[in-house]
């Protein structure tokens, strides 16, 4: 049986000595929603580095154009896990602005205001298990919770609750195209009648809109104390988010949490950045150099890549192995030993049809002794061994292609694969404007 849960309790019960009293559902709710508006308010101050392993599976046989509910009855009686098909892992770093969740790559000195979609041009990708699921439940006046009962967790006992947002009231968008549909979602939370954390919160969206080919949308999400400063902060430990298609095929997104920092008081924050260097090395000056289109440039890695822990947005660097001239005279534009910086833009592990690892770079920075200037190349790669293994080299995004890019394709079986430092690739130099 279900209770239905009405937020009318009176004031001495909610906060109140301890008792039997904050053991009633109803209160632990009121308590805990207190507490989790005023930690959703605080959030702003806090940023933390998300890991997204993102793994793609194989379709199980299905009937000609099944439907979806032929598709999730389907997975629900399965009796064998879903084949690998392929994987890959992004890093970024999240914080609230204004009740939603900004992104920047890891280091960056600005966040981005723009859609998470904007940042992330391939693979599903989203938001809210920072910060905006809980805006959108706990913040808002008209959800409906219902009490579910206890659930055991690791020796103690939860209370369980379930919740509905209406499409009026919901903030859940999902993107098909161009255009942003608003979906209703449901779900269940945990809570700790003893100290009115959340320990668990799920959601599950829909009815969705047809035109997103999607069957099922749902998410997972862990929640631990975490320690900054001088006190401890409820922040997410752990994301889970599966996707569903309309042909069967099944993707699943794990969010892991980590290097949680408070910003300082001397901390500005900055948006809108399209500087993709290395925060890591910052020359005291801004130059600029022209550079022409076309010249041959080797670079050579300044540390290892591993496909284990890498991921994209993560920064890459790379030594200049021979000085660069000026096209039909003898004066050097790019001495060797110069420092280009920029970030992964793809880690991929490939199994089927034929098992590949494929890792992308852009560089966008050149720093000659202690003068920094602005910088692209572009590394074409091998188109021949990219067709015979069912690679795709270039780097999409808004339906433009990106040029100032280096795809590599390995191919292998093993289940990693280390770049090692000093790895040599020639590339090409794009134009860069001489101011």
């Amino acid at each position: 049986m279900h209770l239905p849960i009405r937020l009318v309790l009176p004031v001495l019960i909610l906060f109140g000595v301890r008792g039997e009293a904050e053991r009633n559902p109803g209160a632990v709710l009121e308590r805990a929603r207190a507490n989790l508006r005023e930690m959703t308010l605080r959030l702003s101050k806090y940023a933390c580095i998300e890991t997204v392993d993102r793994s793609y599976f194989e379709p199980p046989p299905q009937p000609p154009s099944p439907s979806c509910s032929q598709i999730r009855a389907a997975l629900d009686h399965r009796t064998t896990p879903a084949k690998l098909e392929a994987s890959d892992r992004l890093r970024l770093e999240v914080t609230v602005s204004e009740g939603h969740e900004i992104h920047a790559w890891p280091g960056a000195t600005r966040f981005d205001t723009r859609d998470v979609d904007e940042i992330i041009h391939d693979g599903p990708i989203g938001t809210g298990a920072f910060a905006t699921h809980l805006i959108g439940v706990f913040d808002s006046p008209t959800v409906d919770f219902q009490y579910a009962g206890e659930k055991p967790d690791g020796g103690r006992t939860m209370l369980e609750y379930r919740y509905r947002v209406s499409a009026e009231a919901s903030r859940y968008r999902v993107k098909t195209g161009a255009t942003w549909h608003t979906v209703p979602y449901d779900g269940t939370f945990w809570l700790d009648p003893d100290s009115f954390d959340l320990r668990r919160f799920t959601v599950n969206a829909g009815p969705l809109p047809p035109a997103s080919s999607m069957c099922q949308l749902e998410s997972a999400l862990d929640y631990q104390r975490v320690r900054i400063g001088d006190g401890d902060v409820l922040l997410p430990r752990q994301g889970r988010l599966n996707i569903v298609m309309n042909n069967a095929r099944e993707t699943s997104n794990v969010t892991t949490f980590a290097d949680c920092r408070e910003y300082q008081t001397d901390t500005a924050l900055h948006f809108d950045d399209s500087d993709a260097a290395s925060a890591a090395a910052k020359p005291v000056v801004r130059g600029a150099l022209a550079l022409p289109i076309g010249l041959p440039i080797v670079l050579a890695l300044t540390a290892p890549i591993d496909t284990g822990t890498a991921a994209a947005g993560d920064p890459v660097s790379a030594k200049v192995m021979k000085p660069v001239r000026r096209p039909g005279a003898s004066d050097i534009l790019i001495p060797a030993g110069a420092i280009v910086h920029g970030r992964l833009t793809r880690l991929e592990r490939h199994l089927r049809p034929q098992p590949y690892f494929l890792i992308a770079m852009s560089f966008n920075r050149l720093v000659r002794g202690d003068v920094s200037s602005p910088f692209a190349a572009r590394y074409d790669g091998s188109k021949e061994l990219a067709q015979e293994l069912g690679a795709e080299l270039r780097s999409r995004g808004r339906g433009l292609e990106f040029w100032d890019v280096g795809t590599f394709v390995f191919p292998s079986a093993k289940p990693t694969l280390v770049l090692p430092a000093g790895y040599e690739s020639k590339w090409s130099t794009l134009a860069t404007p001489s101011h």
